[in-house]
């Protein structure tokens, strides 16, 4: 199915509201599907009043992808290859979201449009190569890991002949 033979359009829709009208993520949640999304909406949930607003605003952005996952769609991890820096992307199978830089928790837009820059002069070969041309510090470069994102990269450009 196309996307544009459909009226409603929803994967452009999803895409559209979360690239400009949410600003908190839970990047782990997301990829992992319905029963992440309504867990974390739950932990959230319990902590009433004590939920910080960055917590209740992850939660108004988890509803929506919930929304989106209950309607067959999902959630593309973070990708070095061809996340966007700032907006969703949508999968080549149409049915999916390819989450952008940004949504990484610390990672400020101005870092993940130097990754984005940096990548259109040839792909990243190593993490160190990440790191130096992409401008990504310690922090972000642990979170990336973290979800997996950095699975298929080498930790240095040095390689071994042994």
């Amino acid at each position: 199915m196309n996307i544009y033979h459909d009226n409603n359009y929803p994967i452009l829709y999803y895409c559209a509201y979360l690239s400009i009208r949410r600003d908190q993520f839970d990047i782990e949640s997301m990829i992992k599907g319905e029963d992440a999304i309504r867990a974390k909406i739950d932990e959230i949930d319990a902590k009433g009043n004590s939920a910080s607003n960055k917590e209740i605003d992850t939660r108004e952005t988890l509803c929506i992808c919930l929304e989106m996952v209950c309607r067959g769609f999902y959630f593309k991890n973070i990708d070095v290859d061809k996340s966007d820096g700032k907006k969703f992307v949508i999968t080549e199978d149409e049915k999916g979201l390819i989450i952008p830089f940004r949504a990484l928790d610390g990672l400020g837009e101005n870092v993940a449009l130097a990754i984005v820059k940096a990548r259109q002069g040839g792909p990243f070969i190593s993490m160190e190569d990440l790191r130096n041309r992409g401008k990504v510090n310690t922090s972000s470069m642990e979170k990336l890991k973290a979800l997996g994102c950095l699975d298929n990269m080498s930790e240095s450009n040095q390689l071994s002949l042994f």
